[in-house]
């Protein structure tokens, strides 16, 4: 299973509210705003405050991106209902699925397009581009597994 950008609008057209998680409390719409968040605080785009900044490049840079690596940045060896930081788990009190699904295809494809070998990511410093786009696969591929739609 290869998520891209060419065969995300179809996994995302099985997607609707009435969809139920297969572990985990998130609805669908919360589902896709949690995984934008998670691309946007990848690229930047949204930023997240200097403890949370420093406290992931001591731990999560060495811990999490060397565990994902041994398990090969594979969603089935990855443990369900796992700690989630808190900017990843607010969310505004209505969100509109429609707009959040083509709001991951855009910013999907703006990660699946970077050409730079490397990306200062802010929660691990400067990466590889390479680990930027599989962790990126890797997380939104673990939610679209939650929600059976791989």
């Amino acid at each position: 299973m290869y998520l891209d950008s060419n065969n995300i609008e179809k996994y995302l057209e099985k997607l609707n509210e009435s969809s139920s998680p297969k572990w985990g409390t998130l609805h669908p719409s919360q589902m896709l705003f949690h995984c934008n968040t998670f691309i946007e605080v990848s690229l930047g785009l949204k930023k997240i405050n200097l403890i949370t900044r420093l406290s992931s490049r001591l731990f999560f840079r060495y811990f999490f991106l060397k565990y994902l690596n041994y398990i090969d940045f594979n969603i089935y060896k990855f443990k369900r209902n796992s700690a989630t930081l808190p900017v990843f788990k607010t969310f505004p009190k209505t969100i509109d699925l429609d707009k959040e699904k083509n709001k991951l295809i855009k910013i999907y494809k703006k990660v699946e397009e970077i050409s730079s070998k490397k990306m200062h990511h802010q929660m691990y410093g400067t990466i590889p581009t390479i680990t930027l786009k599989k962790l990126v696969r890797f997380h939104t591929s673990y939610h679209f597994n939650q929600f059976e739609l791989l």
